[in-house]
């Protein structure tokens, strides 16, 4: 009988710990991590990248979804984040909204005003995500209030520090969108060409005319396991979770974002700004 009362009182000081354990975790994943933001340098080479570009800075951001797990303080930490690595140009890949989330006019107003404090030496760009196509109207004034120009299909040059261009061009969501190409590689010389988009699997469609691709959408999975990857999968990622990826003649940076969906929590994948330097 009193055996029997020991592994009663083991089993149950055994539960009492592993619901501990699983609170803790828990108060980790949702409370913690989705809080710590992080920056991620890389440095960019490619012969095509011209003399007068060393040294250029690149700041991208993606998946906010304001509302969830981030919320003022944390938009807040971006901003200082991305304004402390003085970028050249700043690249937002999208998804601001969370399709459960309804945004008050006091929400409009502060992310405007919080966009509005990013400095970029040169430019700000963004491009649609496909929650943002949800909300296209509110996405637009935001964005274009914050003095960022949104990318639907056209090439840009960009010049610094002399008179050889790079090119840049971006594409909204094609989860629900149907992209439009026609205008996205029309340019005057085989110079850099940069890419940005929502969706990794934009890949599919742009081939090797891109020399960097620098996408977001799939929040790296949000839990991820050891040796297994996210547990999250993400319609048009490919195999793409986040980080650094080379296919062919491109190389694709895969952004973590900022925020979280469906599931508000993150495991071993911090919210990330990713930071990236022209070596010529």
């Amino acid at each position: 009988m009193i055996k029997e009362k020991k592994k009663i009182n083991i089993f149950i000081k055994i539960i009492i710990v592993l619901i501990i354990v699983i609170v803790l975790v828990y108060i980790w994943m949702h409370f913690i991590e989705t809080k710590i933001i992080t920056v991620k340098d890389y440095y960019l080479t490619n012969d095509k990248i011209p003399e007068s570009f060393n040294g250029f800075t690149i700041v991208h951001f993606s998946d906010i979804h304001f509302g969830r797990t981030t919320n003022e303080k944390e938009v807040n930490k971006v901003i200082e984040k991305i304004n402390e690595a003085k970028p050249d140009i700043i690249l937002f890949s999208g998804d601001l909204f969370d399709p459960y989330i309804t945004l008050s006019d006091n929400n409009i107003n502060f992310l405007t005003e919080a966009f509005s404090k990013l400095n970029a030496n040169l430019k700000k760009y963004a491009v649609y995500g496909d929650h943002d196509l949800e909300n296209k109207d509110k996405y637009d004034q935001i964005l274009t209030n914050s003095n960022f120009e949104i990318l639907n299909g056209e090439n840009k040059k960009i010049y610094y520090n002399g008179n050889t261009p790079i090119y840049l061009s971006g594409i909204g969501s094609i989860t629900k969108n149907i992209p439009d190409y026609s205008k996205a590689f029309q340019k005057d010389s085989d110079g850099l060409q940069l890419f940005l988009s929502h969706e990794p699997s934009v890949l599919i469609d742009i081939k090797n005319n891109v020399d960097f691709l620098f996408s977001g959408h799939t929040l790296g999975g949000l839990v991820r396991i050891p040796f297994i990857g996210g547990i999250k999968k993400n319609q048009n990622s490919l195999s793409f979770e986040k980080g650094k990826y080379l296919e062919g003649d491109t190389t694709i940076f895969v952004n973590s974002g900022i925020g979280t969906e469906d599931l508000s929590l993150r495991l071993f994948n911090l919210p990330t700004i990713y930071c990236y330097r022209f070596k010529s």
